[in-house]
């Protein structure tokens, strides 16, 4: 006997299969489009063994979670480990700056604010952080921190280094996040 071909619902993609015929991941890996999947990276989830120092996961969940740039060249060993604190400054500053206020929506919305100012004071703390990290960045060092920290793109994003200069790109990003690092007592 042959399995009767069931008829899919009006209006569904040809190419659709049945539920039965779906084979779904085990654990949710977030949104499937090419532009949400940039910079995720997938990993088990489970405890990290103190001794031995791997993940312990009985179950095989894996999750997925976003890494920047600068977090790929420090496991590449491209930067070092002083060099990655202070971008990792930096970089926390840096969306420190962008990040606005969180709403409490359990709680009872009126249009007046007892401290009105207070909004901008916490905007004005976190600038003067932010200014605090970059007056310490060398002369020349600003753009190529700028495009790989504060923006969390590639060294080749930048015209001069790339193709053939993306070690030269390296060894700037490297001497640079040192540079940085040293200025800021690490």
């Amino acid at each position: 006997m042959s399995k009767a071909k069931r008829k899919l619902k009006n209006g569904t993609n040809a190419k659709a299969k049945p539920k039965g015929q779906v084979s779904l991941a085990r654990w949710d890996q977030g949104a499937m489009g090419a532009a949400n999947r940039i910079g995720l990276v997938t990993e088990q989830r489970g405890h990290v063994d103190a001794d031995t120092g791997e993940t312990i996961n009985p179950n095989g969940v894996k999750g997925v979670r976003r890494v920047d740039m600068l977090e790929v060249y420090h496991q590449r060993g491209w930067i070092t480990d002083k060099g990655y604190t202070a971008g990792e400054a930096l970089r926390d500053a840096w969306s420190m700056v962008h990040r606005a206020k969180g709403t409490d929506y359990t709680a009872v919305r009126v249009d007046i604010s007892s401290k009105p100012d207070a909004q901008v004071a916490i905007q004005i703390d976190r600038v003067s952080r932010y200014h605090a990290v970059v007056r310490r960045i060398a002369k020349g060092d600003e753009e190529i921190l700028a495009c790989v920290v504060e923006e969390g793109r590639a060294i080749a994003h930048m015209r001069q280094y790339r193709g053939a200069a993306h070690d030269a790109g390296k060894r700037h990003l490297c001497a640079a996040l040192d540079r940085l690092a040293l200025a800021m007592g690490g």
